[in-house]
């Protein structure tokens, strides 16, 4: 296994060089339901600029959070018990999961800290068609045209021919919806999936989908 940690290694150090060097756009805040943002910061070697790092929401209430940005930044979280294990927080009516947090305390430090960071001016979205909390309609996937952002991304298995940023991943095999994507990794050289078929650095620089 050692042979493969060291190629994981070297691989991913190349790999971030070069996705750093072909970044133009550095200003930019990243909003999206799972870790993927902060992937892409991390990979790309960039301070956070979103409150939406090491967290996840459902698909539902991450529609209506970015529908109504303003709102849900001005409005402070409610921590609650007995939810999860790790701090579980709504902000209004919308659940947010800290997943990669120790305490309520810390979780509201760094959604407060880097909240404070967002680029209205300079804005992307990324979600899926997850069905959790709510079943995402392909109306709902239409309806981000509606917010304003400079590009946008859905993951999702289904074909919408008059929206021109979806992006097929594999089906779940017990679902009608992609498969985890933030689970599908390359077995020797760790890249997700969405990685290794969107050209994401592209689609931050220029808009191009892929």
């Amino acid at each position: 296994m050692e042979w493969k940690e060291t190629i994981r290694k070297i691989y991913h150090k190349v790999h971030r060089y070069f996705l750093r060097r072909r970044l133009k756009n550095r200003d930019f805040t990243i909003l999206a339901p799972t870790c993927i943002a902060g992937v892409m910061y991390h990979e790309l070697g960039l301070q956070f600029a979103s409150p939406t790092i090491n967290l996840w929401m459902y698909d539902k209430d991450f529609l209506k959070f970015v529908h109504n940005l303003p709102h849900y930044l001005d409005t402070p979280l409610r921590f609650v018990q007995g939810i999860d294990k790790t701090p579980t927080a709504y902000c209004d009516d919308i659940l947010i999961h800290f997943n990669h947090y120790h305490s309520d305390e810390e979780a509201n430090a760094k959604w407060e800290e880097r909240k404070k960071r967002v680029n209205l001016d300079n804005l992307y979205i990324i979600m899926a068609d997850q069905p959790d909390g709510g079943i995402v309609t392909d109306e709902d996937i239409r309806s981000l045209k509606d917010v304003q952002c400079k590009n946008r991304m859905v993951f999702t298995i289904r074909q919408l021919p008059d929206v021109d940023y979806t992006m097929a991943l594999p089906k779940d095999p017990k679902k009608e919806c992609v498969n985890m994507y933030m689970f599908d990794k390359s077995p020797i050289l760790g890249r997700y999936r969405w990685e290794r078929e969107w050209d994401y650095v592209k689609w931050i620089n220029d808009g191009m989908i892929k």
